[in-house]
């Protein structure tokens, strides 16, 4: 079942400051949508059902409100996303410190006010997701439903003094999306409970970790300080568990859950622990307010870590019926936002990261010996490599015809049927196009070292076996029951993976993203004599892998916790070697707890504060810093003198990631300055590929293009003398897709495909007028199908913005002109005026226009008055500048002429009425190629009305399909009808049953 889309509009705040004007009390903002040049700021983004948009609905139509649509636009006036990068996420000097001033006037209580077609209507400052932190982005809501909005998600409660990074965080698990259980008898302090983490201690353990300056600072600068110290454990950090019976309800096929309610999130894994107490004597559970439960009765076991109003609540002097009361009230719900896959691959994704640090031999990462193409499996050698998996699975997909058909057969859905009944239907160009894709998708993942080895993902998850111990043990002591379970528990270094598709092995490595340093590599013993009540009670959970919490594994990967972080399993003995070879006594990157910054959530000057602080994560900065440093620090080639001061650098920057990931609930950032501005550091050549691989495939015409690009990459190096694995990726990837060689299936007769094609004069018999109706539906179908692909693919709004940041940049201007800004001044021309200007640009020699001339001629071609300032920056013609005219001018005049395009595109002076009906709806979904099939499906088969054209036969459409050369329509619209006309090649025809008589004889 399809999602729930919401209609959210986003516009970039460098696009509200520039309507900024000068108030006796500061600044007011004015922004219209609806005028022509403000339309492409304005963005419609399609986001995914959450519990906000649903409190928001409630406000507006009514707690009992139904709307079954799948894009939603009811919302599209109510919320905006403002998009606030290229102010906070840099200096505060010159134009930029100007630039977060006046946003900052944005978070003002009187809002900001934005007309999206009605009327002026006030904005203010709401909250944000995760994601959208990420993203430098925030939400603000119409004022008429702010307080409404707001007392509904924080259930009622005030909140007065306490750390506003972690309210927003928390406010934030609202915007997550997920699939709503409306159940109103779930939200009650009866099924659901909550127990206690308990805490434990690890002794003398040898870390590396920061300390900070000892400023009360939102951004502090970090020491590396390497110690014995005891590690403190809060055991089941965000995870609990769920009962059978609710656990079926929500997803039969299931068995844990990521679920989000005010405040309260984390994992909850499905365990039989009704019957389990029943089964060792355990009448009740105690809850951390020392009630007593009967287990038959409890569906939700939340340990403390996942409420995270907690503490709001006992502020608030909030009982836990209270608190799930007002849940009901509001009419919030239990959502689930992740799960467990239903079937576990048996291969995974290792990442550049780890391939990084990886203490591997050349001849264990790819033998020199090896062809850098295949003509047969890979698989085929006798010796193992790591990239033997990932180029085995390329060959499969370009050179071994079974495995490709084996591909198509798993999937599951109709065509396999059709493929099963007749594997001669590859050879169309649709199933051939797909198995290219699927290849080509091989290559470049390789290229960007996503390497294919034995290992699955899983959620990671202290030992459930102890928490069931730890219910019995806070409910009635140190029973037999109690011991019972306790002598089932893990311990040191043993890991419990139930189901796993891989071979087994006596070791496994244990890695999670980010991946920075080999500190962070765990090598994991598979626990071999599993307990009777484990195997009763635990083995069904095919998606966790369960660890003993005291033994440090979550610390070292990168301070995990239990809900919801995925951890790699990897199960290929060489990988597994190589990670024995080097990481058993490294010491533990230990990130540190920071100082949370205590704020009135009532002041909008703390609330600014925070979001200013937690906006724009560096986490993919870091990485790429490590990395460089990485190559050095582990490369074996390398002198350890040369090596020692980088491998200190990059563990402090895996630990440095970790308080960049936390500073979204901090508030407190690391100073990186000292690392992302190093010049001293070589830049990895893998970095410089990414960055060419990342580009898209569209050039100026004084530019080069992508694939020139990557032939210089490659003709211009050396391969032989690069002695890095990870920065050779790359080149193997490109030579093993160039010179692999590739299988084709061509498509097959008619005759070999359909029943009814056996017959010579088929065609001949079926019935002109439906042929001419079908083709005249084809026709009208392919239309549609091309104007969804030009409105999809129409080149983005401002696609030459990036060369003004360019040339800024090289003058040393970006400071004191944002992009925003520079565009923005252009919205007085009208698309007339930006038509002329353009053309007097192809006409004239602007680039050639000597300094004296450059003023005058500015104003002959733009035709309009401007700020002094402007005028100089487009005639200062330094580093290329005198293409950022024609930049700007270009933008404009595409974006006017696309904007008309988009505008009458889909719906076209002369469509007739089977077109137009052809493209209905096609606005209002979020899914355009299905809405189409539907269309011409309801074309073919009209509900009886008096006009209505009479219906098709769906057998007769598809022959007509098949005889007008269109098999693509065919599958595409009825693959049901298809499949019941395809030749069955498992039954004997006479032909075959001729020729194996012939052999018998």
């Amino acid at each position: 079942m399809k999602n729930k889309k919401y209609l959210i509009p986003e516009i970039s705040a460098l696009s509200i400051i520039s309507t900024a004007r000068k108030t006796d009390d500061g600044y007011d903002f004015c922004f219209d949508s609806t005028s022509i040049p403000n339309e492409y700021r304005t963005e419609n983004t399609l986001q995914d059902d959450c519990p906000i948009f649903h409190q928001a609905m409630c406000i507006l139509y009514g707690d009992d409100f139904r709307n079954s649509e799948l894009l939603c636009e009811a919302l599209r006036d109510v919320f905006v996303y403002v998009d606030f990068s290229g102010i906070f996420n840099r200096m505060p000097v010159g134009r930029i410190l100007e630039l977060q001033e006046l946003a900052k006037e944005m978070f003002k209580p009187k809002g900001i006010k934005i007309n999206f077609g009605k009327e002026d209507m006030t904005y203010i400052a709401f909250e944000r997701s995760a994601s959208l932190s990420r993203d430098n982005r925030l939400s603000f809501v119409r004022s008429d439903i702010y307080e409404a909005l707001k007392e509904r998600m924080m259930l009622g409660m005030t909140i007065g003094k306490c750390q506003l990074s972690k309210l927003y965080a928390y406010n934030a698990l609202l915007f997550t999306s997920g699939k709503r259980y409306d159940e109103e008898d779930i939200l009650s302090e009866k099924r659901i409970i909550v127990i206690d983490n308990p805490e434990s201690v690890v002794k003398d353990v040898d870390v590396i970790t920061v300390t900070d300056d000892g400023t009360n600072n939102p951004v502090r600068m970090y020491t590396r300080v390497q110690k014995k110290t005891d590690v403190k454990i809060t055991e089941f950090d965000g995870e609990g568990l769920i009962s059978v019976n609710l656990a079926r309800k929500l997803e039969a096929n299931h068995h844990s859950f990521q679920i989000r309610l005010p405040y309260i999130k984390g994992v909850v894994h499905e365990v039989d622990f009704a019957s389990l107490f029943k089964e060792i004597g355990v009448p009740f559970i105690t809850d951390i307010f020392g009630v007593k439960h009967n287990p038959v009765d409890v569906d939700i076991i939340l340990t403390k870590s996942m409420f995270k109003g907690f503490g709001w609540m006992t502020e608030n002097g909030l009982s836990w019926k209270e608190y799930m009361y007002r849940c009901r009230k509001y009419k919030h719900a239990l959502y689930v936002s992740g799960k467990d896959r239903e079937y576990t691959p048996d291969t995974i994704e290792l990442n550049y990261q780890f391939l990084n640090t990886l203490a591997i031999m050349n001849d264990e990462f790819r033998p020199a010996d090896l062809p850098l193409g295949w003509n047969e499996a890979p698989e085929a050698e006798k010796q193992n490599w790591i990239t033997k998996t990932t180029e085995n699975a390329y060959f499969s997909f370009i050179g071994n015809r079974e495995t490709r058909k084996n591909y198509l057969l798993g999937k599951g859905d109709i065509y396999s049927d059709i493929i099963r009944k007749n594997p001669l239907f590859i050879g169309e160009p649709m199933f051939q196009s797909e198995l290219s894709d699927k290849a080509e998708s091989i290559a470049d993942k390789y290229s960007m070292g996503k390497l294919l080895v034995s290992g699955d993902n899983r959620y990671l998850s202290d030992d459930l076996m102890k928490l069931l111990a730890y219910i019995v043990k806070s409910s009635e002591g140190e029973t037999s029951a109690y011991q019972k379970l306790q002598k089932e528990q893990l311990h040191d270094n043993l890991m419990y993976a139930p189901m796993p598709t891989y071979k087994e092995n006596d070791t496994y490595t244990l890695l999670r993203s980010p991946h920075i340093a080999r500190n962070e590599e765990v090598v994991a013993i598979p626990l071999k004599d599993v307990g009777e009540i484990r195997k009763r009670y635990l083995s069904h959970l095919h998606y966790v892998i369960m660890v003993d919490s005291r033994s440090l594994i979550p610390e070292r990967l990168g301070g995990a916790d239990y809900d919801g972080d995925m951890i790699k399993t990897v199960a290929d003995p060489l990988v597994n070697a190589c990670v024995k070879r080097s990481s058993t006594v490294l010491p533990v990157l230990k990130i540190p707890t920071a100082e949370p910054l205590i704020s009135d959530a009532n002041d909008w000057e703390a609330r600014f504060a925070t979001v200013k602080a937690t906006f724009s994560s560096r986490v993919g900065q870091i990485s790429n810093a490590a990395l460089s440093r990485g190559v050095i620090a582990y490369d074996e080639s390398i002198t350890n003198e040369e090596r020692k001061a980088v491998l200190e650098e990059v563990e402090t920057l895996a630990i440095l990631t970790g308080l960049e990931i936390d500073s979204a609930k901090s508030g407190i950032k690391p100073d990186l300055s000292a690392y992302l501005e190093a010049r001293n550091i070589k830049r990895s050549r893998f970095l410089k590929y990414k960055d060419i691989f990342d580009q898209g495939d569209n050039a100026e015409w004084y530019e080069p293009t992508k694939t020139q690009k990557l032939a210089k990459y490659f003709g211009c190096t050396n391969w032989d003398s690069i002695t890095s694995n990870l920065e050779k990726l790359p080149y193997y990837a490109y030579s093993m897709a160039t010179q692999t060689e590739k299988a084709t299936d061509k498509p097959a007769k008619d005759s070999e495909l359909f029943t009814f094609a056996a017959e010579p004069d088929w065609k001949e018999k079926l019935d002109s007028t439906t042929l001419q109706r079908v083709k005249s539906l084809i026709s009208d179908y392919e239309t549609a199908l091309k104007r969804i692909r030009f409105l999809t693919h129409t080149e983005k709004d401002m696609k030459r913005q990036n060369d003004v940041y360019r040339i800024l940049m090289a003058r040393g201007q970006e400071k004191e002109f944002s992009v925003d800004e520079i565009y923005s001044a252009f919205d007085k021309m009208s698309s007339y005026q930006v038509r002329l200007a353009r053309q007097q640009l192809i006409a004239g020699d602007w680039q050639f226009t000597p300094p004296e001339e450059r003023v005058r001629r500015f104003y002959e071609i733009t035709d309009s008055t401007w700020d002094a300032k402007i005028v100089r920056l487009f005639c200062d013609f330094r580093c290329g500048g005198y293409r950022m005219l024609g930049d700007v001018i270009s933008d404009f005049d595409d974006m006017h002429r696309n904007r008309s395009l988009k505008k009458n595109y889909l719906s076209q002076k002369g469509d007739t009425t089977q077109m137009k009906a052809m493209v209905s709806g096609i606005k209002h979904t979020a899914d355009a190629k299905n809405q189409i099939i539907s269309n011409c499906k309801h074309i073919m088969f009209p509900i009886r009305t008096r006009n209505a054209a009479p219906s098709l036969n769906p057998e007769d459409v598809v022959k007509c399909a098949v005889a007008l050369g269109k098999r693509k329509f065919a599958l595409e619209v009825l693959p049901d009808i298809v499949l019941r006309l395809t030749l069955d090649s498992n039954i004997p025809t006479d032909e075959t049953k001729k020729k194996k008589w012939r052999l018998w004889q």
